[in-house]
């Protein structure tokens, strides 16, 4: 039934009700103690299916409605499975409410994310929470709060700026790169300069395209800076 469902890919009202489907059959199969493991992952990935067909047919609040059930069935669980639905459906839920200027929720959804998985081990799990903490420090600066954000993307620098995954690593020039916003838009632009220098000199050896691409933005950035200050 979730192949019926992922296959029709049509945004219609026949998928979501096979995704409501997956979860009657899920629940019912979990109830019975049949295939409950492999159930309750089926049911999981039905909802998140469902919560982002709601969301691209700019139903946001029922989008949000089924990521909040999806947490409430999982966020606790010891199944990586289940825990990784759990924290892309906050993040998707944070990213909504951002979409739609609501960033006072959204930073407050994004806050219970890192709340709930920042000591989580696994490094998927460390990545949606690098990736919710950057998220916060853009939204803190687009509230004007650039002293606050700033704080919030200094952490995720202390905490990924050395990580062996490429991706982490990402996320901290990320950081740096809107930190080097936030300072701009505070006037501190000699500050900015050494942030971006600072990325350059962290991240400019690695091979990898998204990080080689955000070490060019900072280049750009830099430059501009530059002149701007001669």
């Amino acid at each position: 039934m979730i192949a019926a469902a992922a296959g029709l890919a049509d945004y219609s009202d026949d998928e979501l009700r096979a995704y409501d489907l997956v979860v009657n059959i899920g629940d019912a199969l979990s109830r019975e103690r049949i295939y409950q493991a492999t159930a309750q992952l089926r049911v999981n990935s039905a909802l998140f299916n469902k919560g982002v067909v709601l969301a691209q047919l700019g139903r946001a609040d029922e989008a949000i409605a089924v990521y909040d059930e999806l947490v409430s069935r999982a966020g606790g669980s010891r199944e990586l499975g289940l825990r990784e639905n759990a924290v892309r459906a906050l993040f998707n839920k944070g990213a909504r409410l951002a979409r739609l200027d609501r960033l006072e929720e959204a930073i407050a959804v994004w806050d219970e994310l890192v709340s709930r998985y920042a000591d989580d081990p696994e490094p998927s799990m460390s990545e949606a929470v690098g990736k919710a903490m950057v998220n916060k420090g853009i939204a803190l600066a687009e509230l004007n709060r650039q002293a606050e954000a700033i704080a919030v993307l200094d952490e995720v620098v202390s905490r990924w700026g050395e990580a062996g995954d490429p991706v982490l690593r990402v996320r901290a020039a990320r950081a740096l790169l809107n930190k080097g916003s936030a300072l701009i838009q505070m006037g501190h632009r000699e500050l900015a300069l050494s942030t971006y220098a600072d990325l350059i000199k962290r991240f400019g050896k690695y091979k990898e395209p998204a990080l080689r691409e955000q070490v060019a933005s900072a280049r750009v950035r830099k430059e501009a800076l530059e002149k701007e200050l001669s």
